[in-house]
């Protein structure tokens, strides 16, 4: 009897030395950890043995550093802080036994249920795998995490903008009044409806979600902002005139001074469609009034400077210059090219980030098209475009051209597939305001300083590269694994001074978390009147695991100056 309550006590000592060091992991950066493409804890439908948050974590410090439990454990709590942006279905969360209870527990790249677009703060989940006990090998802070776990939600209760519940009805200047009332950077804790026009449309789609400013009448101007809004189902881009009601929590935002009364990620109900797309024609699956290119052209001159004409056209001839690779970056693939009457008739009328159609993986030279829109008349710098942005396009003949990289398009690369290991080139979704998201190494790829800038080529945003002074500064994305093979990356970039410099891109091996040889290509001058194509060719004999990176050289007499460049609409294609 004497042996057996020994033993109780003992095991009762080592449970509560257990439970007083448990240690709730510091905030560490996502992409420490590579992509979401497997790997660490696995996922599984079947139900694991019952914990809570807290005892998750004992568990998992009873692991050995980098180990995977060999039990399965389903834990239930409370989402706390969503961490990025959904990807391939696929978003890192922390979690706690109670609503404010911090970053305690990490599902790193749970797995979304059916029906269930992005997770939320505040749902209460369980979600089942295998513990992982991931140690940041930089810093030595440890992350109790299940990764790819599966998630059942049990209950929706919102908390962070976006709800699909109606808030409290206010019209969008009694929204701005409740918004200057907050804080600097406050988020209201009641949610609210804002019902509007929008008056203008900011950027382009990314992920579902797009950006626009609205009023309480049509020609009201920027008078409240519904920032990364979520588009509705069965709406492709948000247009100028639409009548609209958006949902969520208010946000006082301010940045130099100036306040941007805003809603983040809001819920949208179309009321009224209002037409005045800005930006280029819509899609659109109608067939318009039949021109051909050089009428197209002509139909686009006599247009105002920046204006799109109100009549769609379907516009017929073959494709002539092909202008980067295929983009998904609105979720539907997308890519640009040069048309003319005939087959050998240069570059005449422009389909900008036209649709490819089902079955087509990309447009080649040659392809006898029609494609449908509205035209507009682009001017940069004195030069007119005359285009169809996002035409619908139908293949008449397959042509046997091959699909050359032009040198003025709006991606970069030349022909191949689009690698999507390289996360968000367009740099549209930030972790921060100095760290967009897949663009940090957990090795010491990445040493330059970064922040998020307005100035973007396309989209909203681009990223601003420090000065890199006496030593040279690297751009670099987040570890990734490619297979053997012959790629290209590609990126824009341009100066921040009138003083040309240089910039050149390339990449990095990393083993068990160390860098090897750093491969550069060729320097490339870029400077502040325009965006510069910067590509680079490279050759893996095997499958690698490497950092891309775009640098700033530092200074070089003769050659470049040490200032700020601006990087955006980076691709990673392989031939």
């Amino acid at each position: 009897m004497k042996k057996t309550f020994k033993t109780f006590a003992l095991m009762l000592l080592t449970a509560l030395a257990f439970s007083s060091c448990v240690d709730v992991p510091a905030p560490y950066n996502l992409p420490d950890k590579g992509n979401n493409s497997g790997g660490g804890g696995e996922t599984t439908e079947d139900k694991g043995t019952p914990v809570t948050c807290a005892e998750a974590v004992e568990l998992t410090n009873a692991l050995a550093d980098g180990a995977t439990s060999t039990t399965i454990y389903t834990i239930t709590g409370y989402i706390t802080q969503v961490v990025g942006d959904v990807s391939k279905n696929q978003q890192t969360f922390w979690m706690a036994d109670s609503k404010d209870g911090g970053k305690v527990f990490e599902a790193y790249w749970a797995n979304l249920p059916d029906g269930v677009t992005a997770f939320t703060v505040g749902t209460k989940v369980k979600i089942t795998g295998k513990l992982t006990k991931y140690v940041n090998s930089n810093t030595g802070v440890v992350t109790p995490e299940i990764k790819n776990a599966t998630v059942t939600i049990l209950e929706d209760n919102g908390g962070g903008g976006g709800s699909g519940d109606e808030g409290t009805s206010v019209s969008c200047a009694e929204a701005v009044q409740l918004t200057s009332a907050l804080t600097d950077g406050a988020t209201s804790t009641v949610t609210y409806t804002v019902t509007g026009y929008i008056t203008q449309v900011v950027g382009d789609v990314s992920k579902n979600q797009q950006t626009f400013w609205m009023a309480d009448t049509k020609d009201g101007g920027k008078v409240f902002e519904a920032y990364w809004a979520n588009l509705p189902s069965g709406v492709s881009a948000f247009t100028v005139g639409m009548k609209v009601k958006i949902t969520g929590k208010l946000t006082k935002y301010v940045k130099d001074g100036v306040m941007t009364p805003e809603i983040k990620n809001a819920t949208v109900v179309v009321l009224e469609d209002g037409g005045g797309s800005q930006g280029g024609g819509s899609s659109t699956g109608e067939e318009g009034t039949p021109v051909s290119c050089a009428e197209a052209v002509q139909l686009t001159s006599a247009l105002t400077d920046g204006a799109t004409s109100t009549e769609t056209y379907t516009v017929t001839g073959y494709i002539t210059e092909v202008l980067g690779s295929v983009s998904t970056k609105t979720g539907t693939p997308q890519q640009s090219f040069w048309m003319a009457d005939s087959q050998d008739g240069g570059k005449v009328f422009e389909a900008y980030y036209a649709n490819v159609p089902s079955g087509v993986s990309a447009f080649t030279v040659g392809m006898k098209v029609k494609i449908t829109g509205k035209l507009t008349k682009y001017v940069k710098d004195g030069v007119v475009t005359p285009e169809i942005k996002n035409a619908t396009v139908v293949i008449l003949e397959s042509g046997d051209g091959g699909g050359q990289g032009g040198d003025g398009g709006d991606q970069g690369g030349g022909g191949g597939d689009t690698v999507s290991d390289l996360v968000n080139g367009d740099f549209e979704s930030w972790v921060s305001d100095t760290e967009p998201t897949g663009w940090k190494s957990a090795s010491s790829a990445s040493n330059a300083t970064l922040s998020k800038s307005t100035e973007a080529r396309n989209g909203s945003f681009a990223c601003l590269v420090g000065a890199p002074g006496t030593q040279n500064k690297r751009l670099a994305t987040q570890e990734m694994t490619l297979e053997a093979g012959s790629y290209t990356f590609s990126y824009y970039a341009k100066s921040t001074t009138a003083d040309i410099c240089q910039s050149r891109g390339g990449y990095v091996p990393v083993t068990d978390g160390a860098v090897g040889s750093y491969k550069y290509g060729s320097y490339t001058d870029i400077n502040n009147t325009g965006w510069t194509l910067v590509s680079y060719d490279f050759e893996l004999t095997a499958k690698t695991t490497l950092c891309l990176f775009a640098s700033n050289p530092k200074e070089n007499a003769g050659k470049t100056v040490s200032q700020d460049i601006l990087v955006d609409d980076a691709t990673l294609v392989k031939k």
